[in-house]
């Protein structure tokens, strides 16, 4: 298992030293974020990939249905039943009996790993556990009376696995069960553009609290809609929005002497699993997508070709694994908004201005003693309970925008 000594960050791209900024205010963050919690309830569960360059931190996908269970550290396993415990009883309602609806992946062995164990830490924390088979257009769904039932089993709640890409099916309609996470904010009705801007909103809020640019903890994006790389229509859009984000971008590099140069990350507007996407830092390449280029860009879950897509800054990564050069970035997990560690993504042939999620990429659980919650005034800014506790911070303020999605669907 790689240690967090093994983790190599870069600290002199530190310019304004956002880590401290946050580690000195920490007590009003921490109580910040009690008073958002009781107005805006934490999603059942949650990964949030970020991005740590020094001068800047941020998310860059938020998964309401997240997956990769299996890579978290098992040293800690107490803490993630504890977490699941606490997040069905924050519910109040009665709950015995979970059935677990899951992607299609029956010949991804990663994704099963990460089912099972998602479905054992239910288990231990005391609940009865179904997992449906793949295939959410099963016949084994029955919704009678508003209740739904698989099989022979009549669950208390329904916690979703599947990120909906391909709609929502008919039997989850007008249920009486409680259903984990809601079933509105799956990828058929939720953009990443849209989640974006709520994470801008509560960056706002967030910064006049610490007198923090809120640039340095958001990426800046703009979105473009009815696009098709196989015809070429919209590219037009892509090259306006490019512009301006190159633009703002090249400011604040300027703004704050950071001698590094800008690019966007390009994406599908929604979907998982690190596809469709493509890197760029200058206008020029979207002028001049190649045909390798447009069929990534054509490539989806599901095969549902995207027809909407995000331009986001990119946020370089200056962690790396030692002895490697593989190139690293944190994803923290979540049960509501208890969090309960994660893992580094690595890539070995990537480059600090790529994306790992990608076919080669490795793991390395993070070694998570503390719940990120706590940082050591005592310790240097760059020791590991305290990037840990930035980490936190960043992960739930992408939460907490989550959150505010789904209080606005009610």
């Amino acid at each position: 298992m790689t240690s967090f000594q093994d983790i190599v960050y870069s600290s002199r791209k530190n310019h304004e030293n956002v880590h401290e900024t946050i580690i000195d205010h920490h007590k009003a963050i921490e109580s910040w974020f009690r008073n958002q919690w009781l107005k805006y309830p934490a999603p059942f569960y949650s990964s949030i990939d970020i991005r740590n360059s020094g001068f800047k931190i941020s998310p860059v996908d938020t998964n309401l249905f997240p997956a990769g269970f299996n890579n978290l550290n098992k040293d800690f396993e107490s803490l993630y039943i504890t977490a699941v415990k606490h997040t069905l009883d924050s519910l109040k309602t009665k709950i015995d009996k979970i059935l677990i609806i899951p992607e299609d992946h029956t010949r991804n062995l990663h994704y099963l790993e990460s089912l099972k164990y998602l479905s054992s830490l239910i288990q231990k924390s005391g609940y009865e556990v179904r997992v449906s088979e793949p295939g959410i257009d099963k016949n084994k769904f029955k919704n009678t009376n508003s209740l739904l039932q698989y099989d022979d089993f009549i669950p208390d709640a329904v916690l979703l696995n599947n990120d909906l890409s391909s709609g929502i099916p008919g039997f989850l309609d007008d249920v009486k069960q409680v259903i984990l996470p809601s079933k509105n904010i799956g990828w058929t009705t939720r953009s990443k553009s849209e989640h974006f801007n709520y994470y801008s909103d509560v960056c706002s809020n967030f910064s006049k609290l610490l007198q923090l640019d809120p640039w340095m903890i958001e990426p800046e994006f703009r979105n473009c809609g009815e696009i098709n790389f196989k015809t070429k229509q919209g590219e037009d859009c892509l090259v306006y929005h490019a512009e301006k984000l190159f633009k703002i971008i090249s400011e604040k590099y300027h703004a704050y002497n950071i001698d590094e140069k800008p690019y966007i990350i390009i994406k599908a507007d929604s979907g998982t699993y690190g596809m469709g996407v493509i890197s760029i830092d200058n206008i020029d390449q979207i002028k001049n997508l190649n045909r390798k280029q447009r069929n990534k860009m054509l490539s989806s879950k599901g095969n549902i070709i995207p027809d909407r897509v995000i331009l986001q800054e990119g946020v370089y990564s200056f962690e790396e694994i030692k002895n490697s050069n593989s190139v690293a970035e944190p994803v923290i997990y979540s049960f509501s908004n208890y969090l309960i560690g994660g893992f580094y993504r690595a890539h070995g042939s990537k480059a600090n201005n790529e994306n790992l999620n990608s076919p080669g990429m490795i793991f390395h659980p993070i070694p998570l003693s503390d719940v990120c919650v706590s940082p050591d005034m005592n310790s240097p800014v760059d020791s590991q309970i305290n990037r840990y506790y930035v980490y936190g911070v960043i992960a739930r303020l992408a939460i907490l925008a989550a959150a505010k999605e789904l209080f606005n669907l009610d």
